[in-house]
């Protein structure tokens, strides 16, 4: 392959690479702490751990609850409780941080997709105008009107689109 990046899936390739890179490159010190970590405990091996965790807590306390009469955590295991509480608490704010900057991510994506896909639309249209004026131009083809191809040769108002579809679909609750 030659180093001249002239075909369309090459733009398209460096875009979203570096749509990545500047996604990578805004990542704060903190934003990629959490996601390591969130990453690391999105594993099934935590499950065990937490899991082997949990029963050897509770056989702990019932085994020197039977033997001593005493225990650290009595039942019914507050400091169990208090453990296991903050741990999902500070689970799911990591998973949520971390679901928020993907949400970023696929924004941009998003933006990224759909100026691609108007600039297709406009080129389709383009492509349509000239198969129309082509077909007209040619004296072996009958020419006749089809209202389908003046329509799809024009671009679409994505205002208008827009405006339609806010009117047609109902209105999501606000959070």
């Amino acid at each position: 392959m030659n180093d001249r990046r002239s075909t369309h899936a090459d733009e398209a390739i460096d875009a979203v690479a570096e749509l990545e890179r500047d996604a990578h490159d805004a990542i704060s010190r903190h934003q990629h702490w959490i996601e390591r970590v969130t990453s690391r405990i999105g594993r099934p091996l935590t499950f065990y751990l937490v899991v082997c965790f949990v029963l050897l807590w509770l056989v702990t306390n019932v085994v020197l609850l039977r033997v001593r009469g005493t225990t650290f955590d009595p039942p019914p295991f507050a400091y169990l409780a208090g453990i296991v509480s903050l741990s999902g608490l500070l689970v799911a704010i990591l998973i949520l941080t971390t679901a928020n900057r993907a949400a970023q991510i696929d924004t941009q994506r998003d933006k990224l997709d759909l100026q691609i896909n108007l600039l297709n639309e406009r080129r389709t249209a383009k492509v349509i105008r000239m198969l129309d004026e082509l077909r007209r131009d040619s004296p072996t083809v009958p020419t006749h009107d089809d209202p389908e191809v003046q329509q799809l040769s024009e671009p679409t108002d994505t205002q208008a689109v827009t405006r339609a579809i806010e009117e047609r679909t109902p209105p999501h609750p606000r959070a």
